[in-house]
C-alpha cells in the first residue's frame, strides 16, 4: 500500500513537539524570505523529466515550497534499496512523506532536527520526502547507497538541470 503526504505518528510526535528556541535565528518563522531565497545554481528547482520510471537514483532540489529528495529508478524492476543522509545547520522542519511504502520505507529525524536519515526501497514509482529548513545557509547530503554499495555521483540528480555533484558527501550553499 502507498501512502502520501502522511507522516507516521512517532515522528509527527516528535516535529509537533520541536521548538526552535535558542537553536534558530530570530527570522526562522515559516514563509521568511530566507527561507525562500534560492539556493546556489545547481540545486535550485525541480528537475526536468523526474516521473516514475525516469533514470535510477536520487533527484534533489529546492524551491519556495523548501527542499526535496525522491527516488526512482527504471521499471520493472525488483526493488532497489536508496539509503542516505541530509544534514543542515539550523532544525529541520515541515517534513512531509511523499509516496513512501508504509512498512519497507524510513525516514528519521534526529532528536536535535539537524539530521535527517532515510531509508526508501523503489519499486520504479517515485518516493521520497520534502522539509524545510530553519534559514540555514548550508546542507550536507552523504552516506548516498544503493543496495548498500554507495550511489556514484552520476546518479544524483540536481536541480532543474540534474547536474550532478562532484563527489558524495556534497554541502550545498544559500546565495548570499
Amino acid at each position: 500500500m502507498r501512502r502520501s503526504t502522511f507522516v507516521p505518528a512517532l515522528l509527527g510526535a516528535a516535529l509537533a513537539g520541536a521548538t526552535l528556541v535558542g537553536v534558530a535565528p530570530a527570522s526562522a518563522t515559516t514563509g521568511t524570505p530566507c527561507e525562500k531565497a534560492p539556493w546556489i545554481g545547481q540545486v535550485q528547482g525541480k528537475p526536468k523529466g523526474l516521473t516514475p520510471g525516469a533514470r535510477a537514483g536520487d533527484y534533489f532540489w529546492h524551491d519556495r515550497a523548501g527542499f526535496h529528495l525522491r527516488i526512482t529508478q527504471k521499471k520493472p524492476r525488483k526493488a532497489t534499496v536508496y539509503t542516505g543522509t541530509i544534514t543542515s545547520n539550523t532544525p529541520i522542519r515541515d517534513f512531509k512523506w511523499v509516496k513512501l511504502e508504509e512498512k519497507q520505507d524510513s525516514v528519521v529525524l534526529s532528536e536535535d532536527k539537524l539530521t535527517i536519515t532515510f531509508k526508501v526501497v523503489n519499486h520504479g514509482w517515485v518516493d521520497g520526502f520534502s522539509f524545510r529548513t530553519s534559514c540555514a545557509d548550508s546542507l550536507t547530503v552523504s552516506a548516498l547507497t544503493i543496495n548498500s554499495k554507495p550511489l556514484p555521483a552520476g546518479k544524483v540528480y540536481l536541480g532543474k538541470t540534474k547536474a550532478h555533484p562532484a563527489s558524495i558527501p556534497f554541502t550545498v550553499h544559500r546565495k548570499a
